[in-house]
C-alpha cells in the first residue's frame, strides 16, 4: 500500500465522519431547520447517497491506476435525482407552510414522532407505501453500489442501467405528488 492509498483511506474516513456528524447533530435531515420538526425523506435520501458516494470518490482516486478524481454517470444521477426531489419537496413544504392558517396549527400537525415514523408517514400521518417502496429500493441500491465498488477493489464505480434510474424517477415523482397532495 502506498502513500496515496493511505491518504485516500484517511480522507474517506474523515468524509464519512463529517457527513454522519452533520446528519446526526444538526437539523439537516428535518423538513425545516427547527428541532422537533419531522425528518424529511428526500433530505435523508440525498444525505445517504452523499454518505456513500463521497468516500467512494476519494477511495477511487486513491486506488485507481490513474490517480485522477472522477465520477461516472451513475454517481451523478444517484446524487442528482435525490437533489431534485429534495429541492422540489422543499418548495412544496414552503408552499404548504405559507397556506396554513397559523404557525401554531402547523406545529400541532407536524411535530416529529421519530426518524423512521417521520420518513415512512405521509403529511396526513398515514403510513405511505410509496415511501416504503422508495426506502427499500434506496437501501437495495446502496448495498449493490457499495458491494460492487469494493468488489472492483475501489477502482471502478458500479454502472446502473437506465431502468434503475427510471424506477428512482418514478418513485421520486410519486413521492412528490403525494407530498403535494398531503398524502
Amino acid at each position: 500500500m502506498d502513500a496515496i492509498n493511505i491518504i485516500s483511506i484517511l480522507l474517506a474516513i474523515i468524509c464519512i465522519a463529517i457527513i454522519l456528524l452533520v446528519g446526526i447533530l444538526t437539523n439537516l435531515l428535518r423538513e425545516t431547520n427547527d428541532t422537533g420538526k419531522p425528518y424529511s425523506f428526500s433530505r435523508f435520501q440525498l444525505w445517504l447517497w452523499t454518505l456513500v458516494i463521497s468516500p467512494a470518490f476519494v477511495l477511487n482516486w486513491g486506488f485507481s491506476a490513474v490517480n485522477e478524481p472522477s465520477l461516472n454517470l451513475t454517481c451523478l444521477i444517484l446524487l442528482g435525482i435525490p437533489a431534485g426531489v429534495t429541492l422540489t419537496a422543499g418548495i412544496i413544504t414552503s408552499a404548504q407552510l405559507s397556506t396554513r392558517k397559523t404557525e401554531k396549527q402547523f406545529k400541532r400537525d407536524r411535530d416529529s414522532k421519530s426518524f423512521w415514523t417521520d420518513i415512512l408517514m405521509d403529511d396526513s400521518g398515514q403510513f405511505s407505501i410509496v415511501r416504503l417502496q422508495q426506502l427499500i429500493f434506496t437501501i437495495a441500491y446502496v448495498i449493490i453500489f457499495v458491494s460492487s465498488f469494493f468488489y472492483s477493489n475501489m477502482t471502478k464505480y458500479p454502472e446502473f442501467n437506465e431502468t434503475a434510474f427510471v424506477l428512482m424517477g418514478i418513485s421520486g415523482g410519486t413521492y412528490l405528488i403525494g407530498k403535494g397532495l398531503g398524502k
